[in-house]
């Protein structure tokens, strides 16, 4: 049986063979697994889709070099990490950061809940989104790859060139940080109301 890390090999290496046509065959297979870490690491989807473009061009024509020492999918995490916080510098010293951004990839809600309950979802995803939004950049790389994305901690600290132990930590004080903030908003919405 071939594995799907496999069956990137081979497509690489045909790709280096000559044959380029097989990248279209990579590029659907990563769209969305890229798309989603460029959405949540910049907080704008029109932003991410641009940057996405240019992650696929930069590995085309970055693929004749690639050896295969990571998974390719390692290799297209590292560059995509790397494109977003490149972006992000570079956005920060041309305009300043706009507040509030909408995610519509978050989804927390059951549609079948009550209003309150929606209400208290979309609460929550506003203040999730803000507190992601507000980490610093190395934490919120490795919380969005761990969290949101799924990869291995092996697999993130690969991509981000990253020993393991830091991983682990930068992810613990993310993860801690968001906590905090929960906690805070929510204990603090519900003072207020008691208050009333």
């Amino acid at each position: 049986m071939v594995s799907a890390q496999d069956s990137d090999w081979d497509l690489v290496q045909r790709f280096q063979g000559g044959d380029r046509s097989v990248f279209n065959q990579l590029v659907p297979k990563y769209r969305n697994r890229v798309m989603g870490i460029a959405t949540r690491m910049l907080g704008d989807r029109v932003e991410a889709e641009d940057l996405a473009q240019d992650v696929f061009v930069k590995v085309y024509h970055g693929l004749q070099g690639f050896q295969g020492e990571s998974l390719f999918s390692t290799w297209l995490y590292r560059i995509t990490a790397n494109s977003c916080l490149n972006h992000r510098k570079r956005r920060r010293r041309e305009t300043q950061i706009s507040d509030g951004a909408d995610d519509p990839e978050l989804t927390l809600s059951d549609p079948s809940s009550d209003p309150h309950h929606l209400l208290e979802q979309k609460e929550l995803k506003i203040v999730l989104e803000k507190t992601i939004q507000s980490l610093p950049e190395e934490q919120r790389i490795v919380l969005i790859l761990r969290d949101i994305e799924g990869l291995s901690y092996e697999a993130i600290a690969a991509s981000l060139g990253l020993e393991l132990g830091t991983v682990r930590s930068r992810l613990h004080r993310a993860r801690l940080q968001v906590q905090v903030s929960i906690r805070e908003k929510f204990s603090l919405d519900t003072r207020r109301s008691e208050r009333l």
